[in-house]
């Protein structure tokens, strides 16, 4: 019997990781990557938030 194999590729899985209070130095980094990712066109994200709190106006927009 033949047996159905599919292709040997690997969709790779974006992965970022903040720690730390977010400010508007982060908010730039973390906009940076994720155009980054956008352009590479990831199948999916895993976004890990390790964070205190810090601005509404950088936390919001990320």
């Amino acid at each position: 019997m033949i047996w159905p194999f599919k292709p040997r590729y690997k969709k790779k899985i974006a992965r970022l990781e903040i720690t730390g209070a977010i400010a508007s130095g982060t908010r730039k980094r973390v906009l940076d990557v994720l155009d980054e990712v956008e352009e590479k066109k990831f199948p999916a994200l895993l976004l890990r938030i390790d964070s205190p709190g810090g601005t509404v106006a950088d936390s919001q927009e990320i």
